[in-house]
């Protein structure tokens, strides 16, 4: 038996697109709503997925979304917080932080400052309304219906355990069956999440780059045994479409 997983960054926020007003947690751009689009017509040419699972962050959700409306027999959504992504470049400091012995204080601001964005962050329970067919609450992870305030600061050890968990839940859940699941996620944890899934040593960089709306494909066995048979794929998508993590 074989869990395939496919592995999807989110299309471009329009936060990197001119005249965004500025608040967090951007949504898709245009050219990321048809980025996503081409990624929804792909996994509908591939056939049936027996699960998605995506980032709690609006950019995932919308680019699931896209995927979830285009599968002729749409399989469980389910959000989940750890697939959100890190601030990759922020853990060099947050390292530091710690051997000053600062960083539980300045985490804790961290926190505190990001709760203050609520607005901007719906709670897991008004998911489901936001995004028809998304699941936000599971067995498999504890998190607070308020979900954001506890990813700021993260250092690099605690995203590569966040990663060992979302590697821990797909065994669990999909344990001894044959199935095609995808994770809609983001360029830094997808890359820290097949390092985890393929046993590499952790790293500051991007090991394993993705453009928005990119697909990378890993096959686990029931023996354990893993192999990746796609990374950075933007072949459904037109050469003029394609944004950041590719040489143009």
């Amino acid at each position: 038996m074989t869990i395939r997983i496919y592995v999807v960054r989110h299309a471009q926020p329009a936060d990197q697109e001119p005249d965004y007003p500025g608040h967090p947690n951007a949504p898709l751009g245009r050219l990321g709503q048809a980025q996503a689009a081409c990624a929804g017509e792909q996994f509908a040419k591939w056939g049936k997925l027996d699960a998605i699972y995506s980032s709690s962050l609006q950019r995932a959700l919308q680019t699931a979304q896209a995927i979830y409306g285009r599968l002729a027999e749409p399989p469980p959504w389910r959000v989940w917080p750890a697939l959100c992504e890190t601030h990759r470049r922020g853990w060099p400091a947050m390292r530091q932080l710690e051997l000053e012995g600062r960083y539980a204080a300045y985490a804790a601001e961290e926190a505190a400052r990001k709760a203050e964005q609520g607005e901007h962050y719906p709670p897991l329970s008004q998911l489901g309304a936001l995004f028809p067919g998304a699941q936000a609450h599971g067995e498999l992870f504890e998190w607070p219906d308020v979900w954001h305030p506890q990813l700021e600061a993260e250092t690099r050890e605690k995203t590569y355990a966040r990663a060992r968990q979302v590697v821990d839940a797909v065994k669990k859940s999909h344990a001894g069956e044959d199935v095609r699941i995808a994770l809609v996620c983001h360029a830094a944890f997808g890359s820290v999440f097949l390092n985890e899934l393929l046993g590499c040593e952790p790293c500051d960089n991007n090991r394993f780059s993705f453009a928005h709306a990119a697909i990378a494909r890993a096959d686990l066995e029931d023996d354990g045994a893993v192999s990746l048979r796609m990374v950075n794929d933007v072949g459904h998508m037109p050469q003029a479409m394609v944004t950041e993590g590719v040489e143009l």
